[in-house]
Formats: structure tokens, C-alpha cells, sequence
């Protein structure tokens, strides 16, 4: 990739940018928030289908493709649109889930990401870690409700409301719609993030955070351990000694029995694999019948694309999405690593482009930062935690016994 054309005229300093055998963090932090961003935006358009189903009507997907007519063109939890109106799920109490029919340009996301710059909105404001409580104030500022049903969708809006009502943020999760899914995962990479070579810190704060959206306890749910282990394994991946298995076995540590060993076998299966193609009949047969958007059946499949690619960023994204079922939150997971393994550089140029110019007229995001311009924020939220850390070393250091 050539740097000078995409940093033109943003004012980055030439240190963060500089070529070297091995990725600065910058460039870590950076790929990380193009690759996320590419990633649930390729996969969006494949959601909810299975890998033969892509197969039939797109062949295999390598490219950002656009959304005509999204929320209009399928049914949408079996509801479709109308020419009247939106598709409708009626709520005994509080506000109607709606889905408001519109076209997605390519590089546009969806709501997971929506809530990943949402973290990374009160991470980089914040100047540095966060907790429950200031990803809620961000929630409750930066979005609009009347944008309900176009990117950010129902158990977002549960959140809100509830927020706006005095809910505490870290009992939200207790009456947020999907408990035990994916989506509580969709901030953690950023978690991660700002937590860069301290996986047991961010898993600390993945739990904390995870709170506005789920809750720990109830049998089989075992979402805010995923979104643990998501965001420690993005803290080990940024390491400048990372690699593929201290990823894979950090975020093994975040897991109890139950979902460390279906995770597992999810990597055995990817170590078996001749081809990546060998996975998808598995997921398939293994997960039919079951709710797609699972935290552990993201996971498992995230991991093994990550495994079997060796943190190839493009690999990672285009298998994930081509594996079928939650294609988005998988290729978030394998992307999102392999790209804090190696940086910038690994990510296509033209998908980076893409995603970069869709973002700054995005009529419906919580935020247009580019993804470089998040990554820059965080770059400065990573520092700051940095010279705490110093501080923090020099007054023990001054303290101990000679």
C-alpha cells in the first residue's frame, strides 16, 4: 500500500507512517479500524444466509458490494416491508421494532459497527480506558432516535430507552433484547484496543463495558466471557510479539468449560481442514436450528478463519464472510485480529478507500470519522494509558527495597 496517497493532507505525523519490516502501532491501530469496518460491510450484505446460499447467488464474495432496497428486498425476522411503511414488529411494551427499507451503498456498515465507533467515540474523548458508564453517555448523546431501523436496529433501541428512563448502565443489559448473542462483542475489538499489550486488562473492561447490553450468569449465556476474550485477544495481537496461537490462546483463558471446548473444537476442525471450505458444511450441520448470531458459534467460527488463514487480513475477511450464517460478527473477529497482527499494509487499498469515502456522508452512522481518523484518536488514547503506566512503574520503582 502506498501511504502517501491515503494520508495526504491529514495531518499525521511521518513517524506513524514510516516503513519498517514490522508494523508500527499505529499502523496495528489503523488496520484494525479499516479492516472491522470493511469486514462488517462485506458481510452485512451475506448476513443470515447459508454458505450454499451464497454460493448460488453470489459466487464467492471478494468485494464491498451495495444493498438496494435493504430491510425491503427479504423479510426481516419474517416481517417484510410494504409501500406503506417499514416492516413492523408490534411491542406489548415500550416502542415498536421497525426497519426502514433503504439502499446501502458499498463500504456503508451496520449495527454492530455502529456500536463499535460508539466505544471508540467515548475512548478516544475520554482520552484513554472506559467503563459502563461512559460508553452510555455517548449512547445516549450521539444517537438519534428517529435513526432506529436504519443501521441501528432493536436491541439498541431497547438500550436507549432505557437509559433515557434512569436505567443504570450496568443493569441495561439485564432487559436488552438477544441475550447470550454476538452483538455485545461488536465494541470489544475497541476495548481491546485501547487496552494494546494488556489482554488482562481488557478483558477486565470487556466485562465492565458488556454490561450496557447483556448480563453474566444465566445458563448458556455466555456473551460478555466472548466479548472477553475478543477483547483480549485484540490486546495480545497488538504485542509486537504476537502471533497467531497467543492470540488464539489468550482468548481461550477468557472462556469457562462449556464454551472454551466448543471454541476448541471449532479449531481442531480448522486444523484438519486441507481447504477453508472443509469448515463451512460443519458450521452449517453443527449450528442448524440454532439462533445464527450465538456468541460462542461466532466466535468458534471467527477463530478457526483466523487459525487457518495465519492472521491473513483479506483471507480472513473473505472466508468469514463466505462462511455463512452471522458472516459480518465472524469476519469482525478474524479480520479485526489478523489486522492487529499486521497492520495497515495488509489491508487492501481499494477496500480502505472505499469504506474511508463512504463514511463521510453516511446519512445514518453515529459517526463519519474515517477509519484513520479513529485510529488516530485511539493512537493518542493508547499513549495516554501509556504514560499512566509509566507514572505508575516509577512510583513503585521509588519505593522498593534496595
Amino acid at each position: 500500500m502506498v501511504f502517501k496517497s491515503l494520508y495526504s493532507g491529514q495531518g499525521i505525523p511521518t513517524d506513524l507512517i514510516r516503513r519498517t519490516s514490522m508494523a508500527t502501532l499505529f499502523e496495528k491501530i489503523y488496520g484494525v479500524e479499516a479492516a472491522t469496518t470493511i469486514a462488517n460491510s462485506m458481510g452485512d450484505v451475506l448476513e443470515g444466509l447459508a454458505w450454499f446460499e451464497i454460493e448460488e447467488r453470489y459466487g464467492l464474495v471478494t468485494e464491498l458490494l451495495p444493498q438496494p432496497n435493504k430491510w425491503g428486498s427479504r423479510p426481516v425476522m419474517g416481517i417484510s416491508a410494504d409501500e406503506n411503511g417499514p416492516a413492523r414488529m408490534p411491542q406489548e411494551w415500550g416502542h415498536d421494532f421497525v426497519w426502514y427499507p433503504h439502499d446501502r451503498p458499498p463500504g456503508q456498515s451496520e449495527d454492530g459497527h455502529e456500536r463499535h465507533r460508539l466505544a471508540v467515540t467515548a475512548i478516544i474523548e475520554k482520552g484513554g480506558r472506559v467503563t459502563v458508564e461512559d460508553v452510555a453517555r455517548i449512547w445516549l448523546r450521539d444517537i438519534d432516535p428517529a435513526r432506529f431501523g436504519y443501521l441501528l436496529g432493536p436491541q439498541d433501541q431497547v438500550i436507549y430507552y432505557a437509559l433515557k428512563a434512569g436505567v443504570w448502565p450496568w443493569e441495561t443489559g439485564r432487559y436488552a433484547t438477544f441475550p447470550g448473542m454476538i452483538g455485545t462483542s461488536k465494541m470489544m475489538i475497541a476495548i481491546g484496543t485501547v487496552n494494546a499489550c494488556d489482554p488482562r486488562q481488557a478483558a477486565r473492561d470487556a466485562l465492565d463495558v458488556g454490561r450496557i447490553k447483556d448480563v453474566r450468569g444465566p445458563r448458556d449465556n455466555y456473551s460478555l466471557e466472548v466479548a472477553a476474550a475478543v477483547a483480549a485477544g485484540t490486546a495480545e495481537a497488538l504485542k509486537p510479539s504476537a502471533t497467531v496461537d497467543s492470540v488464539l490462546g489468550v482468548a481461550l483463558e477468557q472462556l469457562s468449560r462449556v464454551p472454551r471446548r466448543e471454541v476448541e473444537t471449532a479449531l481442531q476442525w480448522a486444523s484438519d481442514a486441507a481447504d477453508w471450505r472443509e469448515l463451512r458444511p460443519k458450521f452449517q450441520d453443527k449450528y442448524l436450528g440454532h439462533w445464527m448470531s450465538d456468541a460462542v458459534e461466532i466466535l468458534s467460527g471467527g477463530a478457526a478463519i483466523f487459525q487457518i488463514t495465519g492472521g491473513h487480513v483479506e483471507d480472513s475477511i473473505v472466508q468469514a464472510v463466505n462462511l455463512g450464517r452471522d458472516t459480518d460478527c465472524r469476519a469482525y473477529i478474524a479480520g479485526g485480529w489478523s489486522a492487529a497482527l499486521r497492520g495497515i499494509d495488509a489491508v487492501p487499498e481499494r477496500w480502505v478507500k472505499t469504506v474511508t469515502e463512504q463514511v463521510k456522508t453516511d446519512p445514518y452512522t453515529v459517526s463519519r470519522r474515517t477509519p484513520m481518523e479513529s485510529a488516530t484518536g485511539l493512537y493518542e488514547a493508547v499513549q495516554n494509558e501509556l504514560r499512566r503506566s509509566k507514572e505508575r512503574v516509577a512510583d513503585l520503582e521509588a519505593q522498593l527495597t534496595p
